[in-house]
């Protein structure tokens, strides 16, 4: 069975919604151009100065504008595809989907959470509002879907599984090295806070998007149903984030700007994603339905 009507206009409604949310930034240029701005730590932060994005620092809004290219060039083309396929009964299609909902929805969390305030404001607010009931949504439809489908071999369990956990470890323990060395020197506030209130994406990773990696590790190597739906939708989502940040790095690096060691990390983890996403979708190749 096809996923129900009401999702398909969630998913074509988001799909919208995306691609002027992801085309602003990059069509709409004009502002005052660059400025310095000096933050309530007294820490001097160069802000962009042009569109949306205007009063973003600097590389974060190259950042921002980086992403938008991924998913408007990328996410949103598999989105629309994976929607297709599934209605057509494939289950790897409807994995595919899951995943590339699942990389809106951490996007467009993150952008509500760390962009300030701006015109695509409220487009960012009914994103999160409707990507969460369909990530939900598909989600629980594979619940019921998951005990027939086609398992993995001990060979493809091992390496996924252990790609995720090593995932969440690694991603974590970076940003871990971000947040600790100044709460233990006593100076608390880590360098490029700039002019943020708090440490966002190394937040919501550690307590939520990392923990979702070392989960579905866990249950795919447990061999249980969870694992099963989770890791092959986590790796997807993963091979489109990890698509983003090298993006990011790379325009960075392309204005001279300094990535740090996601210069190495990144490309590293973008690779082990694509072949853990091939690795998890592969079983499900032959003909299955999603049984929704």
């Amino acid at each position: 069975m096809a996923v129900p009507r009401s999702v398909v206009i969630v998913i074509l409604v988001i799909s919208l919604l995306t691609i002027v949310a992801t085309a602003a930034p990059l069509i709409f240029t004009s502002g005052p151009g660059p400025s310095v701005h000096l933050s309530v730590r007294g820490e001097v932060v160069e802000l962009y100065g042009y569109g949306p994005y205007r009063q973003m620092p600097a590389e974060v809004a190259i950042q921002g504008l980086a992403q938008d290219l991924i998913t408007l060039l990328v996410a949103v083309p598999m989105l629309l595809l994976s929607l297709w396929r599934t209605q057509r009964g494939s289950t790897v299609a409807y994995l595919v989907l899951t995943g590339s909902v699942g990389y809106l929805f951490v996007q467009y969390v993150l952008y509500l959470a760390m962009a300030m305030y701006n015109e695509l404001f409220l487009v960012w607010v009914v994103l999160v509002l409707l990507l969460f009931q369909a990530l939900v949504r598909l989600l629980l439809y594979g619940v019921g879907a998951v005990a027939s489908w086609h398992r993995p071999s001990v060979d493809t369990r091992r390496y996924v599984g252990c790609f995720l956990l090593v995932n969440g470890t690694i991603i974590g323990l970076l940003w871990l090295n971000v947040v600790l060395p100044p709460l233990l020197q006593g100076t608390l506030y880590p360098t490029g806070l700039a002019h943020f209130t708090t440490m966002i994406v190394q937040g919501f990773d550690l307590a939520l998007f990392l923990p979702a990696s070392l989960f579905a590790g866990y249950y795919y190597l447990r061999r249980s149903n969870a694992g099963d739906i989770l890791a092959p939708v986590y790796a997807v989502f993963l091979s489109l984030q990890m698509a983003a940040l090298l993006a990011k790095i790379g325009w960075m690096a392309a204005l001279g700007m300094s990535a740090g060691p996601a210069l190495l990390i990144i490309p590293m983890l973008l690779l082990g994603a694509v072949i853990a996403a091939y690795l998890a979708l592969k079983p499900h190749q032959r003909r299955s339905t999603i049984g929704v």
